[in-house]
């Protein structure tokens, strides 16, 4: 299970809003002086990511401010990832193999059926994602609450 701490800042239809800050990796390495990645980051505005998780009606709902843990499972992160960059490319290639067997070498076949077959690979990734039935295997849930923060300490 994929693993990402977050704070609550409001309540919707379905569920929570969950704001987190996205984190670089940067933070776990001892090589930041000399990595082109650690000096980039730093120069870098980290925006925060909201994002709707769905909580069930006979839960309790956290509060607006309670810092809670959200997560997604590491299989269904592994295949959707494995299904966006290798559906495309795999058959993106092989319309260029194809388009080659079919028009020789030389021809501008090959860059053309290599293009719409990635579009074509794409198309799929999109109705796929659409889906409802992988809409609900993909969104992350609610792991556990960690608690409220003081609230008045950010009034001041």
């Amino acid at each position: 299970m994929m693993q990402e701490e977050g704070q609550v800042t409001g309540h919707g239809r379905e569920g929570v809003w969950v704001e987190t800050q996205r984190s670089s990796t940067c933070g776990s390495c001892n090589a930041r002086s000399g990595c082109g990645s650690g000096l980039l980051s730093q120069f870098s505005r980290r925006k925060p990511h909201r994002v709707l998780i769905h909580v069930p009606d006979d839960e309790d709902w956290p509060l607006v401010g309670e810092r809670v843990v959200i997560g997604i499972d590491e299989s269904a992160f592994l295949r959707s990832a494995g299904l966006l960059y290798g559906l495309p490319l795999i058959s993106g290639m092989l319309g260029g193999i194809i388009a080659e067997q079919l028009a020789g070498t030389g021809t501008l076949a090959v860059p053309v059926g290599f293009a719409l077959s990635l579009a074509a690979g794409l198309l799929v990734v999109r109705w796929h994602a659409a889906r409802p039935d992988q809409q609900a295997l993909y969104r992350p849930m609610l792991l556990r609450r960690l608690g409220v923060e003081a609230l008045a300490i950010k009034a001041v």
